[in-house]
């Protein structure tokens, strides 16, 4: 693994950390092809457990933003990059681990779709989720339109999405989103007692029970029409002007002045 991502396995626990502090774990290109990389070593090794973390006081902020302006004169750079780090996502969700995800603090775009994707998740009482791609010009594209949906219900999920407005690990935990809730200083030793418990279970059982709830809640593991669509209006907004513009503002420190093309 490389300075910005963290690998190491405890038996039946794979633990997979975010390292990049200076960015709040802000996803690039080829930090999306190393956990995907990560994620495929888990399963090789057997593992039973994921264990996704960031840092103290963030997750992850999404998506590296300067990544889109440097790629927005090939399309086709984007669309690679929206398919990988969709792809991820899918594998998170249809991998036979479970995925745990220890979060405290942000998780926002990519990175709340990446929460989105695991079976359980952990947070922090100061922890804090949200969908802000719109102030972008932009809406999600690794699959949080359609995930978000199906647990938040469609007009909490309307909402969240189409104000960009953070929503309170309160909230999340009342919808289901999260699983637990605990003190920043306990979630690490919670977290670690809950991976362990799982990694006791009968393997087969425990992969069985993860394919039979997915099934229940997303027949088609991700890519049914609804994703498909997302991931296509996605890529049509980072071709419009209005896409390029909110980049560029939020890159700029300003506010960004949108034109409807």
């Amino acid at each position: 693994m490389s300075a910005e991502l963290a690998y190491r396995r405890e038996g039946g626990v794979v633990h997979i950390q975010l390292t990049r502090p200076a960015k709040r774990n802000a996803l690039t290109s080829s930090m999306i092809d190393e956990l995907r990389d990560a994620v495929e070593a888990a399963e090789a090794a057997d593992a039973r457990v994921i264990v996704l973390s960031g840092g103290d006081g963030f997750f992850c902020a999404g998506a590296d933003i300067a990544g889109y302006r440097d790629a927005a004169q090939d399309p086709a750079v984007l669309a690679d990059f929206t398919e990988r780090a969709k792809a991820l996502c899918v594998e998170l969700t249809t991998t036979r681990a479970v995925v745990i995800a220890a979060v405290d603090g942000v998780a926002m775009g990519g990175g709340f779709e990446l929460v989105l994707s695991a079976d359980l998740v952990i947070a922090s009482d100061r922890s804090r989720f949200g969908l802000p791609e719109i102030s972008l010009g932009l809406i999600p594209g690794w699959g949080g339109t359609q995930r978000l949906a199906r647990v938040f219900g469609a007009n909490r999920a309307k909402y969240a999405v189409l104000t960009g407005e953070p929503i309170p690990v309160e909230a999340a935990l009342a919808a289901g989103i999260v699983s637990r809730v605990v003190a920043p200083h306990e979630l690490e030793r919670v977290v670690d007692e809950l991976a362990a418990a799982l990694a006791s279970r009968a393997p087969l059982a425990l992969a069985a029970a993860k394919a039979a709830v997915t099934e229940a809640i997303d027949p088609q593991h991700g890519e049914d029409a609804g994703s498909a669509l997302e991931t296509r209006l996605l890529l049509d907004l980072f071709a419009s002007a209005d896409g390029r513009e909110g980049v560029a503002a939020f890159l700029d420190k300003r506010t960004p002045e949108f034109v409807g093309r």
